[in-house]
């Protein structure tokens, strides 16, 4: 180290208390060189590798250490974020496909229910086709009658239209009645035989007529009298009129 100049510059500072403590530093920096001049070059050497191995020491000790731990921690905290991100993504994908197949089952539930409407309507339809129409009973009651002569008929009047009660589909539960049961009551009175072939032509009439609840009586002209509910199904809910 020899032959170079360290002695500190000689610019004139305006430091408060400089001349008092410039000299002292400039003699002990002078003394240290001397010591250090007058060492052996590998103790010189091993010296300077300590002062550097002390600097690296600082350095890394208040400088790199904390900004690596700094620079970990960081990367830690990103790691984690999209961590949170991925998982957040993957519910959110699995909240769509959810979706998707319950709008998927509730469309198809829904088709199932239209498929069954449709047959259901198809089969009423059909089965409306074979019975004889609500407006049309009085007719043809009276038609029968009047071809058995030896028949009367007593009395005629209408029943209350009751609803046809079926098992509604899933979901239509509050869904407006489709059917309605139309009943006539007749008394007929005449001989047995008469009110047999009477009843008889009733079942077999091409559209059909259901009967039940069924009486038979005797009047005071010793007649037997017939009182038969008849009844057949119509999508009207109005209460049949019988004409006088």
């Amino acid at each position: 180290m020899k032959g170079l100049d360290f002695n500190l510059p000689k610019a004139k500072l305006s430091l408060p208390g400089l001349d008092r403590w410039l000299p002292e530093v400039q003699m002990r920096w002078r003394q240290g060189r001397r010591q250090f001049d007058a060492r052996l070059p590998n103790e010189r050497r091993l010296l300077i590798i300590a002062v550097l191995a002390l600097i690296w020491f600082v350095f890394d000790t208040f400088m790199i250490t904390p900004a690596f731990e700094q620079l970990k921690a960081a990367r830690s905290r990103e790691q984690q974020a999209v961590t949170g991100r991925d998982a957040l993504q993957n519910e959110i994908n699995r909240k769509r496909i959810e979706l998707a197949n319950r709008l998927l089952a509730a469309e198809k539930e829904r088709e199932l229910v239209r498929k069954r409407l449709a047959d259901g309507e198809q089969e009423l339809a059909k089965q409306q086709s074979m019975m004889a129409p609500a407006r049309e009973m009085q007719a043809l009651l009276e038609g029968l009658l009047v071809q058995n002569g030896q028949l009367k008929l007593k009395a005629m009047r209408t029943l209350p239209p009751t609803e046809v009660k079926f098992q509604p589909p899933a979901g239509m539960e509050n869904a407006t009645p489709v059917l309605f049961s139309h009943g006539l009551e007749v008394s007929v009175a005449g001989g047995y035989l008469d009110l047999v072939g009477w009843l008889r032509s009733v079942e077999q009439l091409p559209r059909r007529l259901l009967w039940d609840g069924m009486t038979l009586s005797a009047n005071e002209d010793a007649q037997l009298v017939l009182t038969l509910e008849v009844h057949t199904f119509s999508p009207d809910r109005d209460t049949l009129e019988i004409a006088p």
